[in-house]
């Protein structure tokens, strides 16, 4: 990747997603399908997440996983 595709990878926009996500593209192609809040986010299926364009099996598992992990932490 040349220097201006990772600079497109960081410069993302703040979004509440911040706080539960790492990966810039996973939040890239979230923000691309209109997911922008944390409540949207926990609201996606797995059937939801693969809908969407640049998710696959991985990110998707990774989503979920993080899902699985905010709810837990939630319920502290």
């Amino acid at each position: 990747m040349n220097k201006a595709g990772r600079s497109a990878c960081v410069d993302l926009p703040p979004s509440e997603l911040d706080s539960v996500l790492s990966c810039s593209h996973t939040k890239r192609c979230l923000l691309k399908a209109g997911i922008t809040t944390i409540d949207q986010l926990m609201a996606l299926s797995a059937s939801d997440l693969f809908q969407i364009r640049g998710i696959g099996k991985v990110i998707a598992n990774d989503i979920l996983k993080t899902q699985e992990e905010y709810k837990a932490a939630k319920n502290r």
